[in-house]
Formats: structure tokens, C-alpha cells, sequence
């Protein structure tokens, strides 16, 4: 499952025409002989959820060692970001731990949930944590995003100091969230929405009566101009839920774009007003910076959900079976960071080769069949 996953397989029938066509003669030991995919099926049913929990201290506890936390931090910072994805869905499938809701149509859907922490700002990407959301008993609606979220942070805090900052979505806006971050001695920086809030109407009144504090340029991921202006203040203490001060922080972006009307280029101005919350104090870390950190938690959709489902199937349930999900998704987490991890941390250069990791991939299943030497010594023991 695991070389299966490293070669993107996108299904268990692939698996199957796989191992048929002799992909994984060299990873097998002949004694042991080629499995089925419904073999593959019944064991990731059976699996001991431990075994692979170990496997993901093993790296993290590497990850540490080789200081990859380090690696694509944001002016010096370590940064993660959290946020909840939907596995798959399904209206014919269900198991014991679905989510259940109504389509549009009407009809049951049985979904899966999930909430991920993953490391952001730039490469290796590495998912640090993935807690899977359960149904309430005797409720309609499953565990909410937060609950998800405390869990996935009392885990993740076996492995010691990996962030030094979390960034998140408006959803995340909550006391009890903040709180679990300082207490683990973190600090938080939340994108704000709730016009309603007490605290956003002061910082607005603050705001709207004076200069921007901070100015400067950068370029967006596509290289166009964009003019920031940022309004930045600490103290705030009307959001009475959080034990500390708060501090608020508007950015409003003006992105100068090319836009084509009538076959000619015509520029245009787009402005997109942010707010944020955060923890961290202004002595510390810069406006400048806390644009960057609130800007980096689209990673964990774009360079996160968008990969793991496009390119590691994340989206396909392999297996529907309470046991399997988390036993094929703990594998593919593992599979994935492995990759990142090599590619982006022991190949040095790799970003400037300028080769898709697709391609990369497609040339390791050959030379996985063709010419690799038999690799069986490193999963089996002898004898």
C-alpha cells in the first residue's frame, strides 16, 4: 500500500492491474507472493491504527532531526496551518462512521470529514497531523471543525515544538482554540469575517479615523503589483472570551491586473480588504510579516487539498470501512511527507530542474519493474 501510494495509484483496482502486471515483483518477496486487492482490503480492515501512528512519530521525530520545521519558514518563523477537508462522499456506501447530511436533491449522503494540520510557507509542505471527524450520538450533525481541531493539537503535542505560530481560517475564531494554542505555547494568527464582533468595530473605528501605519509592494504567485496598505494595533480587550489582549491587523491589497477586452490589454485595479487576529505582539513579529503568515494559510488548500486530492487520490475512498480509512489515510499521509521530504529536503536542486513531480513519479514505476535491484530486504525480514 505504501509503494502503491509513492506511485500515486489511484484506486484498489488499480493496485490490482498493478501487481498483475508485475509492478511490485521486486518489492514482494517471492516466499510471501503477490497479494490480491482484496487481500489488501481485509488487512487495511484488521490494521493495528498504532503500528502506523509510530510510523508517523518515526518521521516526525526525523523530520526534527534533519530541521524541517526549519526548512520554508516565514522570516524566521515556523508556521502551520489548519483547516477541514472533506474525504469523499457517497449516496450508496456507508459505514459506522459517516457524516450524514441532504444534497440538494433530497437524497442521504454518508461523507467523511476530517481535520488537517499541515506545515506552510514554503517547501517540504509536510502534513503533520490528520484527525478524523465522528458522528454524535443521537445527533444529526457529526463533530464539528474545533473539537476535530483540540484533538489534532493534543496529538500533535507528543512530538515536541514544531511551530512556533498557527494560522487559520475565520471558522477558528474562537476561544477555546486560541487558548489551546497559547497554552502550548504557540501563538495564533486568525483571518477575521464577523463584522458583528465587538472587537472588529473597534478596531474599525480605531482605523477608520486615522493613516495606514505601514505601506509596501510585493508580487502575487502570478507576478502582478500589488500595493498594500495595513492598519495595525495591539491591546484590544473587548473580545472578552480571551483570557489575553488581542492584536488587530486590516491589510487592504490593490492588485494591478491585465485583463483582455476586445483583443486589447486593459488594466485593472482589484482591492480585497483583510482582517486578522492575532497573538503575536508587534515587537515581535512585523505587519509585514503577519501579511505573509495570513497569506500562507491558502496553502493548506492550494498546495495541500488541491495536491492530495488531484494527485494522491485523497478524494477516492479506497476502502469503506471505519478501520481502513484511517488506516489507508495514516499510510498515504506517510507516503506523502516521504516523497515531499526527499524531494524538496535530500535532492537539494530539485525546484530548479523545473521537472512536474508527475513525471518524476511516472519514471520511478518503470524503473521500479525494469531496473531497480529487488528491494524486498528493506520491508521483509530474512529468514
Amino acid at each position: 500500500m505504501f509503494i502503491g501510494f509513492v506511485l500515486r495509484l489511484e484506486s484498489m483496482e488499480a493496485f490490482d492491474r498493478e501487481i498483475q502486471k508485475g509492478r511490485f515483483k521486486r518489492v514482494v518477496s517471492r516466499k510471501k507472493g503477490k497479494p490480491s486487492h482484496d487481500t489488501l482490503r481485509d488487512a487495511l480492515c484488521q490494521w493495528d491504527s498504532n503500528h502506523l501512528d509510530q510510523c508517523h512519530d518515526q518521521f516526525i521525530a526525523k523530520f526534527k532531526q534533519n530541521h524541517g520545521p526549519r526548512k520554508g519558514n516565514i522570516d524566521g518563523w515556523r508556521i502551520g496551518a489548519i483547516d477541514g477537508v472533506e474525504l469523499f462522499t457517497s449516496t450508496s456506501r456507508s459505514c459506522s462512521d459517516c457524516l450524514v447530511r441532504k444534497n440538494k436533491e433530497g437524497e442521504i449522503e454518508h461523507f467523511h470529514r476530517a481535520v488537517v494540520l499541515q506545515k506552510v510557507g514554503g517547501d517540504p509542505r509536510i502534513l503533520y497531523g490528520v484527525e478524523h471527524l465522528k458522528p454524535r450520538d443521537g445527533a444529526e450533525k457529526g463533530e464539528g471543525e474545533i473539537t476535530g481541531a483540540s484533538r489534532l493539537l493534543e496529538t500533535v503535542k507528543r512530538h515536541g515544538r514544531l511551530m512556533d505560530i498557527i494560522t487559520a481560517d475565520a471558522l477558528y475564531a474562537k476561544a477555546t482554540f486560541i487558548h489551546q494554542v497559547l497554552d502550548q505555547g504557540m501563538d495564533a494568527v486568525i483571518r477575521m469575517k464577523e463584522e458583528r464582533r465587538l472587537i472588529m468595530q473597534d478596531a474599525r473605528g480605531l482605523f477608520d479615523h486615522r493613516p495606514a501605519d505601514v505601506q509596501w509592494e510585493e508580487k502575487d504567485t502570478d507576478g502582478d503589483r500589488v500595493k498594500v496598505e495595513a492598519w495595525d494595533e495591539e491591546g484590544f480587550g473587548s473580545w472578552r472570551q480571551v483570557n489575553v489582549p488581542i492584536r488587530m491587523v486590516k491589510m487592504v491589497r490593490q492588485t494591478e491586473r491585465k485583463i483582455i477586452v476586445g483583443g486589447q490589454k486593459k488594466a485593472e485595479i482589484e482591492i480585497i480588504e483583510r482582517w486578522v487576529a492575532t497573538t503575536c505582539p508587534k515587537s515581535a513579529v512585523p505587519t509585514e510579516t503577519i501579511s505573509k503568515i495570513a497569506a500562507a494559510r491558502w496553502d493548506i488548500e492550494n498546495n495541500g487539498f488541491h495536491d492530495l486530492k488531484t494527485y494522491w487520490h485523497l478524494d477516492h475512498p479506497y476502502v469503506h470501512d471505519p478501520t481502513a480509512i484511517e488506516a489507508w489515510v495514516a499510510i498515504l499521509v506517510l507516503a506523502v511527507n516521504m516523497v515531499y521530504s526527499y524531494f524538496y529536503m535530500h535532492l537539494h536542486h530539485f525546484r530548479e530542474w523545473q521537472v512536474p513531480l508527475k513525471e518524476i513519479i511516472q519514471e520511478m514505476k518503470e524503473q521500479m519493474r525494469w531496473t531497480m535491484p529487488r528491494m524486498s530486504q528493506l520491508f521483509w525480514k530474512p529468514g
